[in-house]
């Protein structure tokens, strides 16, 4: 009889330390892979900044092609992104700046290797998520440059377009599907 009413009690505390454990290696995981809400003010050099300035250019133009589903500019466009990445990480001394044009750098390359829209759309949310950082530290250089920063809260994932656009998800997976949830709120 004793037996009987252990084991319930014995499977209802295993269970608990099962979700308690599960919440913290969730939680633990989730703050190792959101590098977007570094406490680090990123700043860059002026010399980086032009590279910054190509960067976002041709950013964009990888952006539009995501969007409009034409993906066979990107590779051209990521090599554009990979040697304005290659000579901003050159100019730049300080560690978070050199930190974001390594990001962009590694984005960039495996945007060059990307085959079919999956794979693009996740080459493209590293460069983002690599870009992103500056314009959260210095807001100012979003109106300065006219781009606004989005993110989509299905995807997880933010990007930056131009100014008075309507936001486009770059991530959503049909042209004709649109996120539900997206957010401007980082100006």
């Amino acid at each position: 009889m004793r037996r009987r009413s252990l084991v319930p009690k014995t499977a209802i505390c295993f269970l608990l330390f099962c979700c308690c454990w599960l919440n913290t290696v969730i939680h633990a995981h989730h703050e190792e892979d959101d590098h977007s809400h570094s406490a680090e003010k990123i700043t860059i050099g002026k010399s980086t900044y032009t590279y910054v300035k190509s960067i976002l250019s041709v950013y964009e133009e990888v952006y539009e092609n995501i969007c409009d589903r034409q993906l066979n500019h990107v590779p051209e466009l990521s090599q554009l992104l990979i040697d304005y990445a290659t000579k901003g990480t050159e100019t730049e001394t300080k560690n978070p700046g050199r930190h974001m044009m390594q990001g962009i750098l590694e984005g960039a390359k495996r945007l060059q290797r990307a085959d079919g829209l999956l794979n693009t759309q996740i080459a493209f949310a590293s460069i983002s998520d690599a870009i992103s950082p500056l314009f959260k530290s210095w807001p100012n250089l979003l109106k300065k440059n006219k781009i606004e920063l989005f993110q989509c809260k299905v995807h997880r994932h933010s990007w930056l377009q131009p100014q008075d656009a309507p936001p486009v998800c770059p991530y959503a997976h049909r042209v004709t599907s649109q996120c539900t949830s997206i957010t401007d709120d980082y100006q």
